[in-house]
């Protein structure tokens, strides 16, 4: 069986589109859908095409008390995949946000090529596969043939140290496995998006893959909690000078989900993993000098030069407070 996990706030300008969408693939798939408070009329929506669909559309939405302990698109998620994990019945499971359109053979691909990749890694390796996607504007319209290339983002950087600082992985775009589903049961609040913790996941455990192909319409708009953007641009560049707090903030997240990664996977982890896990964690306790140096040694590079070397620079420096608290991940236990 494959799922399909959608995870909807305020979406019903765009839904529509995107569930047609998906109930138009030529490959038929269950879709579980989960609404985190909507009062646009989102929900007595997806409440119709439950009726229409009673054997493909299934609708878990979060109590609240639920909503309020883990928010957001990341909290939504999660604990779809927490319901996927536990009910077993999933061979694959994908993700779709809920303002973007399918192509009706993105399914159909996926599958071949994860059972591809499952012939020769065998079904117990974790996969994670996502595809290229079309960047479009509002009512549809092209902007960019390839996020991959808009976005500068490179699907060959897999690597575990690459992905703690950087991820190239779009959740609307990604397939995976049994195996990976089975790792991602639990993803703890501080991870700083699904689909960045499930590609870390697969990275340190399991086998990242890409379709070099877009399979879907990239929808961009003023409600994306996530665009699409062309890193490394003057218009990218002004942005992140005049937003020097988020992205202070930003670098604080990504070393709050390395210490939940480590918490929570570090007795799986390899000995190299947890010292590429170690070394990252100590990035906000050094000077720029020795930044660059862990960086360089252990290969923590975003996916321009000019984001690395700012990397010295506008990470956040650790206090003296924290300092003293800071504890190695490996060492420390699974979150309950």
């Amino acid at each position: 069986m494959i799922t399909v996990l959608m995870a909807v706030y305020q979406g019903k300008r765009y839904l529509e589109q995107q569930l047609d969408s998906i109930l138009a693939q030529t490959v038929p798939v269950q879709l579980w859908i989960s609404d985190d408070g909507s009062d646009d009329g989102s929900r007595e929506l997806l409440e119709q095409y439950r009726q229409w669909y009673p054997k493909q559309i299934f609708l878990h939405h979060r109590a609240k008390e639920l909503r309020d302990s883990f928010p957001g698109a990341a909290g939504n998620f999660a604990w779809l995949l927490s319901l996927a994990a536990k009910d077993g019945r999933a061979e694959y499971v994908m993700l779709s946000d809920q303002d973007d359109v399918w192509f009706n053979n993105k399914v159909k691909l996926m599958v071949r090529r994860m059972r591809q990749l499952e012939k020769g890694l065998g079904s117990q390796c974790p996969v994670l596969l996502h595809s290229d996607m079309e960047v479009v504007d509002e009512q549809l319209n092209r902007i960019h043939e390839s996020f991959f290339q808009y976005a500068k983002c490179n699907p060959e950087r897999t690597s575990f140290a690459e992905l703690l600082v950087e991820n190239p992985v779009t959740g609307g775009a990604v397939m995976m496995n049994r195996a990976l589903l089975s790792l991602a049961d639990n993803l703890p609040r501080a991870c700083f998006m699904h689909d960045w913790w499930l590609a870390m996941t697969a990275s340190c455990f399991g086998v990242i893959d890409y379709i070099n192909e877009p399979l879907y319409q990239y929808r961009q708009h003023d409600g994306n909690v996530l665009g699409a953007k062309r890193t490394g641009s003057a218009e990218d560049i002004r942005e992140r000078l005049f937003k020097g707090r988020q992205v202070e903030e930003n670098y604080r997240r990504m070393i709050r989900q390395a210490r939940a990664f480590g918490r929570q996977f570090g007795e799986r982890m390899d000995g190299r993993q947890r010292m590429i896990l170690n070394a990252f964690l100590a990035l906000p306790y050094q000077s720029a000098a020795g930044r660059l140096q862990n960086i360089v040694r252990n290969r923590f590079f975003k996916s321009s030069r000019l984001q690395t070397a700012a990397m010295c620079v506008t990470m956040p420096h650790a206090g003296e407070k924290h300092r003293r608290s800071g504890r190695k991940a490996g060492g420390e236990k699974k979150q309950g």
